[in-house]
């Protein structure tokens, strides 16, 4: 502020311009005091007139200039450099400058406050979004805990029925083939005669061809649950098709359970019913290289034959290894659910047996379990978990697909066996018109 003034004091203009006000002050006084001059040359006025030169007046003006000017540098070296400016306003614009930068700082750390706070609270904001997310996420369900309660033993299950299907296979083979220690091993006669001791004993009715079967098995069962069997060994409706399980182990050892008489038995009925007769050992003795006896010939079209029936039989041994008995683990939860369904308890011990088969499994999995309206009611679940009971959906229906695959394997491999049968009633009767031909001494060109 002072060197403001200091400027405008010492520039040339403002001391022009100040002469010239104080010239045209002058030059209005000299008027004034003409006119008064003029007017009072009356003797009746009684303002007093002065008379001056110009060079008084000059004078007088000049020493005004003067000290006007003095008076002012003075004012501004003394009074408002030193007193004012020095003393009251440059200690005030000090004091409100600290004050200024001070209040600045202060607000800029208020405002860092704030962002600090903006920063941390956004931070406990989603830490609480991400814990309330956790606990709805991964807050278990239910209604997923029974995908795993009732998949449980499935696997075992399944590998114990694929042990039951081989050693029915193994079983079969060795049968057909006439093998030491197997029903047929001495014939069509004593496999007969051992098949029909099993059915005068365990599944004779003798109501069956109007009444007259009482005379051919004086052994047939007669207390309820011996009455509850008859017929079993040919009635698949009874045996397989009602059951979800099967009481068919084969890998326990020790004796032959009613369940596994009762599959032999059908079995023997469905494929090979009528077993081979054995040939002489020495009717296979080898004859010269490059050629076979009738004998030998016969053997081989035998075993043709056995491959044959054991493709068709093994879509019967893939259902028993489905139906039968499997490991335990989910028994107590699959009868539970389906009691929960309305299905009496004495229904439900007959449909699964002591352990339940993998059948049995699969038919609750894939089919049961979405007949019950609580499924569904479970499906008010948190988000996650209905997406985790859709993917254990997924992975139920790839098991059954894979069983599908399967089953379609099998029937592909029956119908190739199919065409085969077809082709070999062709093709004996196109070997018959060679052989024909030859005899006769005709030649038959070949393509």
């Amino acid at each position: 502020m002072g060197n403001f003034f200091n400027k405008m004091l010492h520039s040339r203009n403002l001391k022009i311009v100040l002469i010239f006000m104080l010239f045209m002050s002058s030059v209005m006084t000299v008027n004034t005091r003409s006119a008064q001059a003029q007017c009072c040359g009356c003797r009746q006025c009684a303002i007093p007139t002065f008379s001056t030169d110009l060079t008084e007046w000059v004078q007088t003006e000049i020493e005004i200039t003067v000290y006007i000017y003095t008076q002012l540098l003075l004012h501004q070296l003394i009074w408002f450099d030193l007193t004012f400016w020095q003393q009251h306003m440059l200690p005030l614009f000090m004091h409100i400058g600290n004050h200024m930068a001070g209040v600045g700082a202060f607000q800029v750390m208020i405002f860092g406050k704030f962002i600090d706070a903006q920063q941390q609270l956004e931070a406990q904001r989603d830490l609480q979004v991400m814990h309330a997310r956790a606990n709805k996420d991964y807050h278990p369900s239910k209604g997923m805990c029974e995908f795993a309660t009732r998949i449980k033993g499935l696997a075992s299950s399944e590998r114990k029925g694929e042990a039951n299907s081989l050693i029915l296979s193994e079983r079969s083979t060795d049968r057909l083939l006439g093998n030491v220690d197997t029903g047929a091993w001495s014939g069509t006669k004593g496999d007969v005669a051992i098949r029909l001791d099993l059915f005068q004993r365990e599944f004779c009715n003798t109501q069956d061809n109007n009444n007259s079967l009482s005379v051919m098995c004086p052994l047939a069962p007669t207390s309820a649950a011996g009455r509850d069997r008859l017929n079993k060994d040919v009635d698949y409706q009874r045996t397989i098709e009602d059951p979800w399980t099967i009481g068919f182990n084969l890998t326990a050892g020790g004796n032959a359970s009613a369940a596994d008489k009762e599959i032999i038995a059908m079995a023997n009925n469905l494929y090979g019913y009528e077993a081979f007769e054995r040939m002489d050992h020495l009717a296979l003795l080898n004859v010269p290289k490059g050629t076979a006896s009738e004998a030998q010939q016969a053997y081989i079209d035998l075993r043709a034959l056995v491959a044959k029936t054991k493709v068709a039989e093994n879509s019967f041994n893939a259902l028993m290894a489905m139906k039968g008995e499997g490991t335990a683990g989910s028994r107590q939860y699959i009868e539970a659910y389906l009691k929960e369904l309305g299905i009496p308890g004495g229904e439900v011990s007959e449909y699964l047996g002591q352990n339940p088969s993998y059948n049995a499994q699969m038919e609750v999995l894939t089919k049961k379990a979405y007949q019950s309206s609580t499924f569904y009611t479970n499906l008010y679940d948190k988000p996650a978990n209905v997406e985790r009971k859709g993917v254990a959906m997924q992975a139920i229906g790839l098991i059954q697909k894979f069983d599908l695959l399967k089953s379609y394997l099998r029937t592909e491999a029956s119908l190739s066996v199919l065409l085969e049968l077809s082709v070999l009633q062709l093709q004996r009767q196109v070997e018959s018109n060679i052989q024909s031909f030859d005899e006769q001494g005709i030649t038959v060109k070949s393509n």
